[in-house]
């Protein structure tokens, strides 16, 4: 009796084995369909947040700000990189492919991924182009180009915690009113930073309002603080300056009262180093243009700090820059 149990038991097991490898065989060919996951309630996902895959280092800081802790972000861009440049690793596009929501910039600032914002566009994430609620008439243009540098004009850079607003509420309904009550308060405070922003530019005579940097990422900050701005290349990074442009560069810094010039984190500064000596000019310091700093690090007078890795103290950093060593 027992002998015969324990052979049925064999049989039972050797059949469930069988069933087994087949199942994991149709798996790994596509025949089963896998079961579909819900990141927010499986636990696995920062214990059910919603995960968010971003690209500037610009967005990434709003989307946390708007998203708090209902969500898990994830920058494709840290401190330093070049948006215009930079292109999808193997890493990005896992992080991409494993998103519930994806935002970008647009504008061809992300030049390398558009085709695959694109794509992704037609499957079931939600993807979201944060510039996409700005004026066509607020936004500038280098030729046929638009020029995407939208965040040096603060309340330009307002209109995208709309949309990241609802793109969190899109794909996250249940936060919704988290995500318009975050994005209130954002917008209030962008408010404040736009009109210190003014106030503390106007601490400079007009004739001394003029910013020469490396390449021509600042026209939207001229236009909003009143600014003459001089760039040794275009819009995008990926522009090479010929000896044309340098000898002009040269000839505008010798006859401009402002002989002071900004190199920017993220650029090569050899080139602009150079013209800064043929033109008897100075180095201002480095500002921000296409990424924002390291986060945690602090700047500023005691009382009054602000963390460079933050939205907020890329522009207060920039204009304190700017500001500090045009007054000398």
């Amino acid at each position: 009796m027992f002998v015969s149990e324990v052979n049925s038991w064999k049989m039972i097991i050797s059949k469930i084995q069988i069933l087994t490898c087949a199942i994991a065989i149709a798996a790994s060919l596509g025949c089963v369909p896998a079961e579909k996951k819900d990141s927010k309630d499986d636990g696995s996902n920062g214990e059910g947040k919603l995960k968010v895959t971003t690209t500037t280092t610009m967005i990434t800081d709003l989307v946390k700000q708007v998203g708090g802790d209902k969500v898990e972000v994830s920058g494709l861009m840290g401190p330093g990189v070049d948006p215009h440049l930079h292109q999808a690793t193997d890493e990005d596009v896992t992080k991409l492919k494993e998103a519930d929501a994806i935002f970008w910039h647009g504008l061809h600032l992300e030049a390398q991924f558009e085709k695959m914002f694109k794509d992704f566009e037609g499957t079931e994430k939600h993807v979201v182009r944060v510039t996409s609620s700005i004026p066509a008439n607020k936004l500038l243009t280098d030729g046929d180009a638009p020029d995407p540098h939208v965040w040096f004009d603060v309340l330009l850079w307002k209109h995208c915690v709309d949309e990241v607003v609802k793109g969190l509420s899109g794909a996250d309904s249940e936060n919704a009113d988290t995500y318009k009550a975050n994005g209130e308060k954002i917008k209030s405070s962008l408010t404040v930073l736009h009109e210190w922003a003014l106030a503390r530019t106007q601490e400079l005579p007009k004739e001394r309002r003029v910013l020469f940097t490396s390449h021509d990422a600042f026209e939207y900050f001229r236009r909003a603080y009143d600014f003459e701005v001089e760039a040794v290349i275009g819009i995008s990074t990926e522009d090479t300056a010929d000896n044309k442009d340098v000898t002009a560069m040269v000839d505008k810094l010798k006859n401009s009262p402002v002989k002071v010039v900004f190199t920017e984190s993220g650029v090569n500064a050899k080139g602009l180093k150079q013209i800064q000596k043929d033109a008897g000019a100075s180095i201002g310091g480095e500002i921000f243009s296409d990424a924002m700093g390291q986060p945690g690090k602090m700047e500023g007078p005691e009382g009054a700090k602000y963390d460079v890795g933050t939205y907020e103290g890329m522009i207060r950093h920039n204009i304190n820059t700017i500001v500090d060593a045009l007054k000398k």
